[in-house]
């Protein structure tokens, strides 16, 4: 497959955020819901469901400071940001947005990084959960979430939208 142009996001000394790529090369889940959010456009949002929103708006300048910070620094802006799905899929939140993110080396290869579940003792840090990342950060499926666990349609897209965006960067 021939490599993709993906919106990058945030740079830092960490990584790069970008928005991952669906299997046709063009079609990104995660642009168009910033796209969206940032005009305070995006129909799928329970807060607020009169839009145009300008509460959706500062919601995208958020999350998007908070891809900075995790470019700059390789852990959240705080404990409460991020939520470990499954299958090292993670997602930012805000309200009852969501949007999921990965790590990749960038050359087609993928190692789930799940949360850590005990701290060693000589960590204080308090982002001592958060694995360590790879170079690239990739944003991918944007949901609501409506119930007290993410729906499986949620979760599976998720998975999907991770497979066909690496699938991109694999040598051809």
């Amino acid at each position: 497959m021939p490599k993709v142009s993906r919106k990058m996001v945030a740079r830092g000394q960490w990584c790069i955020v970008e928005c991952a790529v669906r299997e046709d090369g063009e079609t990104s889940p995660a642009r168009t819901f910033l796209e969206q959010l940032g005009s305070g456009s995006w129909p799928g949002d329970p807060d607020e469901p009169d839009l145009p929103s300008d509460a959706q708006i500062r919601d995208c300048d958020k999350l998007l400071a908070w891809c900075q910070m995790l470019a700059d620094d390789g852990v959240p802006y705080y404990t409460h940001a991020v939520n470990y799905l499954r299958d090292g899929m993670w997602e930012f939140k805000i309200g009852a947005k969501r949007l999921s993110f990965f790590d990749t080396t960038g050359d087609g290869n993928y190692t789930p990084k799940p949360k850590l579940d005990s701290r060693p003792p000589e960590v204080t840090d308090e982002f001592w959960w958060f694995p360590s990342l790879d170079p690239y950060v990739r944003l991918g499926h944007a949901f609501p979430k409506t119930g007290q666990k993410t729906k499986p349609t949620d979760i599976a897209e998720t998975l999907t939208v991770r497979k066909e965006d690496v699938s991109h960067d694999k040598p051809s």
